[in-house]
């Protein structure tokens, strides 16, 4: 007797458009190219599925891939890591699964005494900068209990901030910034030696 065959799903993430004007290609078993524009309907979504969860991502009239991009990265679950390179096609998004650990993550906040660029709070260990600093400013970067401040110049852009906040974490800590987002986490090797 022969067994029937099994097929392997090796696709543990999946991208779609119901847009047809706004095209995702495969390009592996991870990796999209987005190109084109939503049309003019109303509003359309892209279909996300990742190994640990499956939802929708919701685009307005005339986005770009850039503003796929943007809205991708808010809604992805905190094991999956995406990269965003520029294609000759488009924009190249390659995610990752990445493996949470058990600790609890440290709760990241940061206080600005600028009226005008704003930091947003994605979750507990990840924010947002939005727009450049209206005037000279000092930000409070707060991780758990550990605290460090330090001064941002007039015009300063978002990424430019994110940057200057992702390498003054308190000691303790490690922090990544991609574009003008910054994730913080607690250092290993600091807290082993302080154990």
């Amino acid at each position: 007797m022969i067994d029937p065959v099994t097929s392997l799903n090796l696709r543990r993430f999946h991208l779609a458009s119901a847009d047809p004007s706004f095209v995702i290609e495969r390009q592996g078993a991870s990796k999209f190219l987005l190109s084109g524009e939503v049309s003019d309907e109303p509003t359309t979504s892209l279909d996300v599925e990742t190994p640990s969860d499956a939802f929708e991502v919701p685009l307005a009239t005339h986005s770009h891939p850039e503003h796929a991009v943007a809205q991708l990265r808010r809604s992805l679950p905190r094991d999956v890591v995406m990269q965003v390179q520029q294609r000759l096609g488009g924009l190249e998004v390659s995610l990752t699964e990445a493996t949470v650990p058990a600790a609890r993550p440290p709760r990241l906040r940061v206080f600005s005494t600028d009226l005008v660029q704003r930091i947003a709070q994605l979750d507990e260990n990840r924010i947002e900068v939005r727009g450049a600093a209206g005037a000279d400013a000092h930000l409070t970067i707060l991780c758990d209990s550990r605290r460090v401040t330090i001064a941002l110049t007039r015009g300063l852009s978002a990424t430019a901030t994110a940057v200057r906040i992702a390498a003054s974490v308190p000691h303790g800590y490690r922090a990544l910034d991609d574009g003008a987002f910054v994730s913080v986490w607690k250092d290993a090797d600091f807290f082993s030696m302080v154990a």
